[in-house]
């Protein structure tokens, strides 16, 4: 690695990149079809407003072959009906928009809420693949693009950490390993999206500034940096947590530069990168008629926005920290757990080196101090995000893959000062790799298989039981007859008839929330009768939902009440919960 270190670490970073990028199903869950749909509407010469534009056929295509329509399993949800395709109904209620988003938000183009940076840079190749293969072949040369891209964040991390710790060639091994392999980096970064493009513009701006710390900015330096950073604001707003690292770098003491000058070019630099947003704000005065259309992107969540609440915290950091070492969706790795755990145990080793080096300070101040600023700032940035729209979401962790280099360079420097022993360096960052390396290989060659359909009925050796129960919400009728008692699965079956009898089409979520005297569960769809998740007027339909519930239970406490929420009528004009209160029989029958 001595001769071309910075290419070894490319192509180090580029082998798992390209093999995720190529095994990896599509579409990803991670919202791929609605970042594909953007470039695909730019493509045909529309510019999407996130709540109103609908799919493109093309991206719909997609959709149907590979039966991904949203974030949830599929086979979780109802199969949309792919005849009532439309923006949603206007006027709707808060409680009203949130059951639409979270039934609808799919055949939306709502990444096109983002700045269009990446999306507007991708159309002339998405172009060129599209006509050569189609579109299948044009998402996977877009995966591979951005392959290529984050494949750039290891380089960046070894120049950091040459900054960091000068003379320490083993530092800056170990922060380009464990830049290059990051399985949750791979799995996301990989996928079509604006990620991978806004994380090597972070890391180059992460790189500019920790090379410069400490010297004399010259103001074509930093208009030069506030370019770079507002090119990367153009792509991905979330950038804006590497701001303060920026001013850290620029305001850092310096020979033959006043105080004053420092926060001006500070400054400086902040207001270039911002102008950058410009272009962007009269796009959005052209499509919303407002600079920042938050009060209409903010409706596109199927939550309900929520209070804060202290229990919020220890989710969000448990949720952050897994799906930066593993990805999103959590678990679609394999043997995700224990590589999180060693991850997590090898950061804590990295952090006690780093408070090692401050008892006496043993590198030189500034570069540390800027790159920790980066790191922190777009963890800020990723956990605080929530708090902007009513905490319907926890932060992710693959924001602050824009810190990659500065991360990864602050890593390996805290394992090398923790561990004065080289060989036992090597062995943890050994093993670190061959886990990293182990997953991904796996995850290519040995994929999560499809979720297998139950049944949609009672096995043979469930016990039948009579019951009776019904609820009505104008002309709308769900009714239970019988209930399935299963005990070798510690669940209870219910046989449940809905009746539209009203003037239009109904919608619901089919399975509810049953509750009883020893707790609440949640329905099975995926084992249940795949029942439909609209009924037209004049229609019924029928069929057995599987609810986790203890037998037992349910036939000592003779009542179980069945909640269906979001009941939809009326195009969304009334939305509320039918409660069915079941009256389970003594008798089998």
């Amino acid at each position: 690695m001595q001769r071309h270190p910075l290419l070894l670490a490319y192509v180090a970073a580029l082998i798992p990149a390209l093999l995720m990028a190529i095994t990896q199903p599509v579409w990803s869950r991670v919202d791929e079809a609605q970042h594909a749909d953007f470039i695909i509407q730019l493509n045909h010469g529309v510019f999407p407003a996130a709540d109103t534009t609908v799919v493109d056929p093309e991206t719909l295509r997609v959709m149907v072959s590979t039966n991904v329509f949203r974030f949830d399993t599929p086979g979780a949800y109802p199969a949309p009906d792919l005849t009532d395709i439309g923006p949603p109904p206007v006027g709707m209620s808060v409680r009203a928009n949130a059951a639409w988003m979270s039934r609808h938000l799919w055949q939306l183009s709502f990444e096109s809420a983002q700045p269009p940076g990446y999306y507007v840079a991708m159309v002339p190749v998405w172009w060129a693949a599209d006509k050569l293969g189609g579109t299948l072949a044009a998402v996977y040369v877009m995966r591979i693009v951005n392959a290529l891209l984050i494949a750039l964040l290891a380089p960046m991390a070894f120049v950091v950490a040459t900054r960091l710790s000068p003379g320490r060639t083993e530092v800056a091994v170990l922060a380009a390993l464990f830049a290059a392999l990051l399985p949750g980096l791979a799995l996301n970064g990989t996928r079509v999206s604006n990620d991978g493009l806004a994380a090597v513009l972070g890391g180059l701006t992460i790189v500019l500034a920790v090379r410069s710390v400490g010297l004399a900015w010259t103001w074509r330096r930093t208009v030069m940096v506030g370019l770079v950073l507002g090119a990367g604001l153009l792509v991905k707003l979330t950038l804006i947590g590497l701001l303060p690292a920026l001013a850290l770098a620029i305001v850092w003491p310096a020979r033959d530069r006043s105080w004053p000058r420092r926060f001006v070019q500070a400054g400086t630099a902040a207001a270039v990168a911002v102008a950058c947003l410009l272009l962007w704000f009269v796009i959005n005065t052209h499509v919303y008629g407002v600079y920042v259309p938050s009060a209409r992107t903010n409706r596109l969540s199927g939550m309900l926005p929520m209070p804060f609440q202290p229990a919020f915290v220890g989710f969000e950091l448990a949720f952050f920290v897994i799906s930066y070492w593993s990805g999103e969706p959590l678990g679609e790795l394999p043997l995700a757990a224990p590589f999180v755990a060693l991850s997590c145990l090898l950061s804590l080793i990295a952090v006690a080196g780093l408070v090692k080096l401050l008892r006496p300070l043993a590198v030189p101040a500034g570069p540390p101090v800027v790159a920790a600023a980066a790191v922190c700032g777009m963890a800020a940035a990723s956990l605080l995000l929530p708090a902007t729209a009513g905490f319907e979401f926890a932060g992710p962790g693959r924001y602050v893959y824009t810190a990659l280099p500065a991360g990864a360079a602050l890593f390996g420097l805290g394992i090398y000062a923790a561990l004065a022993r080289g060989f036992a360096r090597r062995t943890l960052s050994g093993v670190y790799a061959a886990a990293a390396i182990g997953i991904v290989v796996a995850a290519a060659l040995w994929p999560a298989p499809d979720p297998v359909p139950g049944p949609g009925a009672p096995p043979s050796d469930a016990t039948l039981i009579d019951a009776t129960g019904s609820g009505a919400l104008q002309g709308v009728t769900i009714t239970v007859d019988r209930i399935a008692l299963d005990p070798a699965r510690s669940a209870t079956w219910f046989e449940v008839t809905i009746t539209n009898s009203g003037p239009g089409e109904v919608e619901w979520s089919v399975t509810p929330i049953s509750s009883t005297g020893g707790g609440t569960a949640h329905g099975d769809y995926m084992h249940s009768t795949h029942m439909p998740g609209d009924v037209d007027a004049g229609h019924s339909a029928t069929g057995w939902l599987l609810m986790p519930m203890d037998p037992a239970k349910v036939r000592s406490a003779g009542i179980v009440r069945l909640r269906f929420p979001d009941v939809a009528l009326d195009g969304y004009a009334v939305v509320e919960d039918v409660v069915v209160d079941v009256k389970v029989a003594s008798a089998a029958a």
